[in-house]
């Protein structure tokens, strides 16, 4: 049975080891799972100018001797290191410079895998080629770097609201491949099209800008099972933000403690943001902060409840409670909701 393994985007660059690292991370998923194919489907390097920086040591040691081939793709921000020597190794494979479209059929014949090298848009050409092309008994996947028109939450790197390579689902799914494995977008997309066909953005291996949280994945695929996401051990931002009121304060705590024991990993660069009002003092609040987490990730936004306490608004809403003929308790109780509200609406202001 033929095992694939798919990444895209790794955006390689001198001053930016870790994603050189989140490379071998995914080359060590690949082994790991006795895959015959893993697949880059564009933007291996981030500029054409990073190509000569790491040639030799993609030859030399990721992309040579490997068990299984490496089928690689330029995106829009390396067309241009393709434009040259191919060569990045004995095991790998870059389909760059065909008229249309570049194929690999696994050795078993049950996979192939026709590769769009990187252009700007779709023509009537390349869709007329990809419909006549050789009929396949076995699975049907392309690879393509581009903009799939769907509803997915897309983080497309640095490019804007430019859509490189646009495609609809509507256009793939006429043109009948059983998957279909892509790049660009920097989050992962998982999608099922109305005929059956799978679609996948596997996101960046390893996070190149703030907003690519959480923990990134390769994209694994067998005929038999479909395709599933691998979470990979490499570098990635965590976000986190929570919102603390009076008398909130060790839940608050409780469940960034448990956020950091269960989420933060060694190869993770998290950012927290803690806002509100406290009642404990400020002092305090923020020495127990930094017994839960490290100071260099916190952001402490609260402030003290007597902020609240003092607005006119508030003083003037404990006078009227103060007037009423509830029982103490009562009272007690709703100045606590109320303070919560008021703090609530307080933070949100601040976060404007």
């Amino acid at each position: 049975m033929t095992r694939l393994v798919h990444t895209a985007d790794v955006h390689l660059r001198v001053d930016a080891p870790e994603r050189l690292d989140a490379l071998e991370a995914v080359l060590s998923v690949a082994e790991a799972r006795d895959a015959d194919v893993l697949t880059i489907g564009g933007d291996l390097f981030d500029r054409p100018e990073d190509v000569d920086e790491f040639r030799s040591e993609l030859r030399n040691q990721f992309f040579s001797d490997r068990a299984f081939e490496i089928v690689c793709i330029p995106g829009n921000h390396d067309v241009e290191a393709f434009r040259g020597d191919l060569f990045f190794g004995d095991s790998c494979t870059v389909i760059a410079d065909e008229d249309h479209y570049g194929t690999w059929i696994s050795p078993d014949g049950e996979f192939r895998i026709v590769a769009i090298p990187y252009r700007e848009s779709v023509t009537d050409e390349l869709v007329l080629a990809l419909e006549d092309r050789p009929s396949f008994g076995g699975t049907d996947v392309l690879l393509f770097h581009g903009s799939l028109d769907a509803p997915i939450d897309a983080e497309a790197g640095d490019e804007g609201v430019y859509r490189y390579f646009p495609v609809t689902e509507a256009l793939l799914a006429d043109l009948g491949f059983d998957y279909y494995l892509a790049g660009h977008y920097h989050g992962p997309h998982h999608l099922q099209f109305e005929t059956g066909a799978e679609f996948a953005y596997p996101g960046t291996p390893a996070s190149t800008r703030t907003s690519e949280t959480g923990r990134r994945r390769v994209v694994r695929l067998e005929a038999a099972v479909g395709l599933a996401f691998e979470p990979i051990e490499t570098y990635h931002h965590l976000a986190k933000r929570v919102t603390v009121t009076p008398g909130t304060e060790d839940a608050v705590l409780a469940e960034l403690a448990e956020w950091v024991e269960t989420t933060v990993t060694p190869t993770a660069e998290p950012s927290i943001v803690v806002d509100g009002v406290v009642e404990v003092g400020e002092s305090d609040f923020a020495d127990r902060l930094h017994d839960v987490a490290d100071p260099g990730w916190i952001r402490n936004e609260t402030i003290d409840a007597s902020h609240v306490t003092a607005h006119p608004v508030m003083r003037d809403f404990e006078d009227r409670l103060a007037e009423t003929d509830w029982d103490d308790e009562t009272k007690a109780s709703v100045r606590t909701r109320t303070l919560r509200v008021a703090s609530r609406a307080l933070a949100g202001r601040r976060r404007e």
